[in-house]
């Protein structure tokens, strides 16, 4: 079996234990919105790969997908901000913050 071959079966196996999961119970949003990241960056990579004629092309796609996806998270850490449900004491938010602010310096260049 090559390389491909075992990532996808073990892909496969993965995404039969998180439905297992699911069907036991109720999950946390958050977890399911991580689960969905991970596996938007999956398909678009694969996406990518696949419609991609040369190099160019698949980064091209990658990129928009990232951005795609960098605007979803962002909302939801909005959410999150506005709803209280984040906060700075909320591990992870300085380097949030300060890669916000780096991503804005960058923006206005």
């Amino acid at each position: 079996m090559n390389d491909l071959s075992q990532v996808t079966v073990g892909l496969r196996k993965a995404l039969d234990d998180v439905e297992a999961q699911l069907v036991k119970g109720d999950p946390p949003a958050a977890a399911l919105e991580d689960f969905k990241s991970a596996l938007d960056g999956i398909r678009t990579s694969v996406i990518a790969f696949v419609k991609a004629a040369n190099a160019a092309e698949y980064y091209e796609t990658v990129h928009s997908f990232r951005l795609l996806r960098a605007t979803q998270i962002c909302q939801n850490v909005l959410t999150g901000l506005v709803d209280g449900t984040i906060t700075a004491a909320t591990p992870g938010f300085d380097k949030f913050q300060a890669t916000i602010a780096d991503t804005l310096e960058k923006l206005g260049d």
